[in-house]
């Protein structure tokens, strides 16, 4: 009971529940994610729509695993306590007594003929109608962070309708080599990563939960924007003393804290390649933006990406993210990457 209660406590009001290795609710989310991943990488087109299921039916199984226990804890008490119930007093009987107390408090006190019986029964009534109202209030929290994440992912669109990679994202805002709106648009993805950052640290479960539209996700998104910044940072001069930096900064420190939190997440190795750098150059250059000598540049960008390419990789690898990100054109041509 205590450890239910603990539990339930940790995951919703410390926020810290899946970081501590003892905890139900970290080896539920181990056992049950690694079986419903594992059904879903066989599932081809339907895979995103059963995967999406995953992260709402754990908060209603967490719900009824905390309230099981909770019930069971102390009817396990009462078998302590045994003669001074009236009535039947067989374990049945007390889990019945035990469902009285914590979910309506009905006959409860009435069964109980001592003291400290009937105070026990309140705290048992206590103890469900708290469970019970933490985790109703903590939906509007969890879904309003949810809300803000995925609306800004919407804003992240190529007008060509192809997939969307740094280069293009350096292309779309630096027409004409204007650093400074290219500036602006890594701040404002610097705030939003700042954003899942402390959301989905305080709340792992977070991570899980997908994104309603076609070919988008969160670790993609955040992959995405972060690899346009490094290059940015280690291609343009100066780039690494403003916004790009903070973002790629702000962005190392949200993927290693949160795959930090999650349960049983590898790291992943994802090297990158001098030629892959040598056409991402180019298409810089093409903008008009000034650009580093390309050694120089191929050198920054493998110590700023060292630092967090293979937690990235484990985290998309992890979720099963759809490959790449894909802006609105996705929900027109049926495109996932």
């Amino acid at each position: 009971m205590v450890a239910t209660l603990s539990d339930a406590i940790g995951t919703l009001v410390a926020a810290r529940g899946l970081t501590s290795r003892w905890r139900p609710t970290r080896h539920f989310y181990w056992i049950t994610w690694r079986l419903w991943r594992g059904l879903g990488r066989h599932l081809g087109k339907h895979r995103e729509g059963f995967l999406s299921a995953y992260a709402p039916l754990t908060l209603l199984t967490l719900l009824g695993m905390w309230l099981i226990g909770l019930l069971m804890g102390w009817a396990l008490i009462y078998s302590a306590t045994e003669a001074s119930l009236k009535g039947d007093t067989g374990f049945g009987s007390l889990v019945y007594y035990s469902g009285t107390c914590l979910f309506t408090l009905g006959f409860g006190d009435i069964l109980a003929t001592t003291q400290p019986l009937r105070f026990a029964a309140l705290a048992e009534a206590g103890s469900g109608v708290a469970t019970m109202a933490l985790a109703i209030s903590y939906l509007p929290v969890l879904y309003a962070s949810y809300g803000r994440r995925e609306s800004q992912l919407l804003t992240l669109d190529d007008p060509t309708g192809q997939r969307i990679e740094p280069t293009a994202l350096i292309r779309i805002w630096a027409p004409g080599g204007d650093t400074e709106r290219l500036y602006q648009f890594f701040g404002e993805w610097e705030g939003w990563t700042a954003d899942i950052l402390e959301s989905h640290v305080s709340y792992p479960m977070l991570a899980l939960f997908r994104s309603q539209h076609r070919g988008q996700s969160w670790i993609t998104a955040l992959g995405v924007v972060l690899d346009a910044a490094v290059l940015t940072c280690a291609v343009v001069p100066g780039a690494e003393l403003r916004e790009p930096y903070f973002m790629y900064r702000r962005g190392r420190r949200a993927l290693k804290e949160i795959l930090r939190r999650l349960p049983q997440a590898p790291e992943a190795q994802a090297p990158l390649e001098r030629w892959q750098f040598d056409i991402a150059y180019q298409r810089v250059g093409a903008t008009g933006l000034p650009l580093r000598d390309p050694d120089e540049a191929w050198a920054l960008l493998n110590e700023y990406r060292s630092n967090y390419g293979t937690t990235l990789q484990a985290l998309i690898d992890y979720l099963l993210a759809p490959a790449g990100f894909w802006g609105h054109s996705a929900e027109d041509t049926g495109s996932e990457g």
